[in-house]
């Protein structure tokens, strides 16, 4: 009898474990590029949200939260390809990577082609000398002046209708100057080969923060976006990241990550 109960009890814990491996494989998505490794395309120059640091180690808020989605989804591996802004969604499209991360802004167009799962909220702000020497508060203070931004960004189609209303209202444009990246702007702006610098209120925060204050925030806080993670349309990885980044949006672990990256304002 004692044989027969012993042997139930091993084929129990068999189907136990058989069941915990099942279990443990469905954790991971159909359709990765590398099985057990979730790829995300990232620009990697927008601190504090997804940037190298010094010993080229990926950091930022946006990188701590594609780390908890992979391993929320069967502990995989994180690797990184690296695309300018402008190149994200194609890239994305083209199999390059499984997920888009940093800011990608949650609009109406970007959803008609990819899946946008939201764990953040971004606003705008633009970037002048300390001291604010051409006075500029609000967008049209910057007719006339040079004002660097990146390719594809959302500050670059804000600035493009303000040119519209200033020459409706017959005040001279912004001469809108474009880069691939992020540096590449705030690097002509730092030289003075522009007035201004749009960008992002939380990258023109950290730069303002690593010049020693040498540049301060003329008009910021404006045109507040909710930023997520961009995925393949009708991809099953979609709803697994939506579920992932639910469970982190309620958790104590996001509340901890927004204030490492001093990111309170910009919870979900």
């Amino acid at each position: 009898m004692t044989r027969f109960r012993l042997a139930a009890v091993y084929a129990g814990v068999a189907m136990l474990l058989h069941a915990g491996m099942t279990f443990a494989g469905e954790a991971q998505p159909a359709g990765l590029l590398k099985n057990g490794t979730l790829t995300y395309c990232a620009s990697m120059d927008a601190p504090p949200l997804a940037f190298y640091d010094e010993q080229q180690q990926p950091q930022g808020f946006s990188v701590d939260v594609a780390r908890d989605v992979a391993k929320s989804m069967g502990n995989l591996k994180v690797e990184w390809h690296v695309v300018p802004f402008s190149g994200l969604i194609p890239a994305l499209k083209a199999h390059q990577c499984d997920l888009i991360i940093g800011q990608l802004f949650d609009k109406p167009e970007r959803r008609e082609i990819i899946d946008i799962i939201d764990y953040m909220y971004s606003s705008q702000s633009i970037m002048v000398p300390r001291g604010n020497p051409r006075k500029v508060h609000a967008l049209d203070d910057l007719s006339g002046q040079k004002v660097a931004v990146i390719n594809g960004s959302t500050m670059r189609s804000l600035l493009e209708k303000e040119n519209d209303k200033l020459a409706a209202a017959h005040k001279p444009p912004m001469n809108i100057v474009v880069f691939n990246t992020d540096a590449d702007a705030f690097q002509a702006f730092r030289l003075q080969q522009v007035d201004a610098y749009g960008t992002t209120a939380e990258s023109a925060g950290q730069f303002q923060k690593v010049s020693g204050n040498s540049f301060e925030q003329a008009v910021t806080g404006f045109a507040r976006i909710a930023t997520g993670i961009g995925a393949r349309k009708g991809e099953p990885l979609s709803g697994a990241v939506a579920k992932a980044t639910t469970d982190l949006t309620k958790s104590e672990r996001y509340t901890q990550m927004l204030g490492k990256w001093n990111l309170e304002n910009e919870r979900f």
